[in-house]
């Protein structure tokens, strides 16, 4: 009973590892950031408006521990504000942080219930499509397992549609260099910043909202992170001042030095410059687009 019990578990988990990958080469055709080599899977397109259009920043928010969250396993949903976030699993429904499709006998597949394609399917085409459609962790280690792979400069895009509505942003990551530690936290402060164009000026104007010193699961076998907030509770009265957002860009930096966290390196020429963010999913649950 045990000898199949076990054989079907990893029949499951070749499934899934190999759904994960084959998601990924739809993407990359050419093996275009996956190339094995971890210093050339970066990705850092910035649209053209976001680098040449832009006004200064108009307001910055500061995201802390105090304003935010961070889930990792299913009972930490209970952060969540009511109704966004179901128990712990205790009462049904309840929102199940592994579960890849939305309606599942472990509960309700958290990124499939709340991805932006389900929102809106504008968001369904383009190279960061898989950002957008639910699946907020996989059974991968690196390289193509992972969705979109970012270095400090990470990257800037413009929305197919204006954000109309909306009540909180997540994002689910992880970080990965090429060390021989495994399964340890890196800090990471996060800089998230959505656009809004003013018709007056001709320019995108950003409000910019810093995630401070989040410690992030780095190396740690495709296990991933959600971290998030509520606009209302980081902006206050400002909360109206991004809608018909058009953009958003995401950039990082560590917070202290590389070699606070790791020095047992393959290669100790390479520099910290090859700490990367591995991006799943960027969710704006509840909101509306036009």
């Amino acid at each position: 009973m045990r000898k199949k019990a076990a054989f079907a578990l990893l029949f499951t988990f070749a499934f899934v590892l190999t759904g994960c990958m084959n998601d990924v080469a739809e993407l990359y055709e050419g093996h275009a950031y996956d190339t094995g080599v971890f210093s050339e899977n970066y990705y850092s397109t910035w649209n053209d408006s976001l680098k040449n259009s832009v006004a200064p920043v108009a307001k910055t928010y500061e995201v802390t521990a105090a304003n935010s969250f961070q889930i990792e396993q299913d009972s930490d949903f209970a952060q969540l504000w009511s109704p966004d976030g179901f128990a712990d699993g205790k009462a049904e429904p309840y929102y199940s942080y592994f579960a890849d499709t939305p309606h599942e006998d472990a509960g309700y597949g958290y990124g499939p219930s709340n991805n932006l394609i389900a929102v809106d399917d504008a968001f369904a085409r383009g190279f960061l499509s898989r950002l957008y459609d639910g699946r907020i962790h996989c059974d991968g280690i690196t390289y193509a397992q992972t969705r979109v792979q970012i270095d400090g400069s990470g990257y800037g895009t413009l929305f197919p549609k204006e954000m109309m509505s909306y009540r909180y942003f997540a994002l689910s990551l992880r970080g990965a260099d090429e060390s021989s530690n495994y399964d340890f936290a890196m800090d990471v402060n996060i800089n998230l910043t959505f656009y809004v164009y003013n018709y007056d000026i001709a320019l995108y104007v950003p409000y910019l909202f810093q995630m401070k010193n989040f410690p992030i699961m780095t190396n740690s076998g495709g296990r991933t992170t959600i971290v998030g907030f509520y606009f209302a509770g980081v902006m206050g009265a400002d909360v109206n001042l991004i809608r018909r957002a058009s953009g958003m860009s995401i950039t990082f930096s560590l917070e202290g030095d590389y070699e606070d966290y790791t020095i047992d390196r393959e290669d100790t020429t390479e520099g910290k410059e090859h700490f990367a963010l591995m991006l799943y999913e960027v969710l704006l649950p509840k909101s509306t687009w036009n």
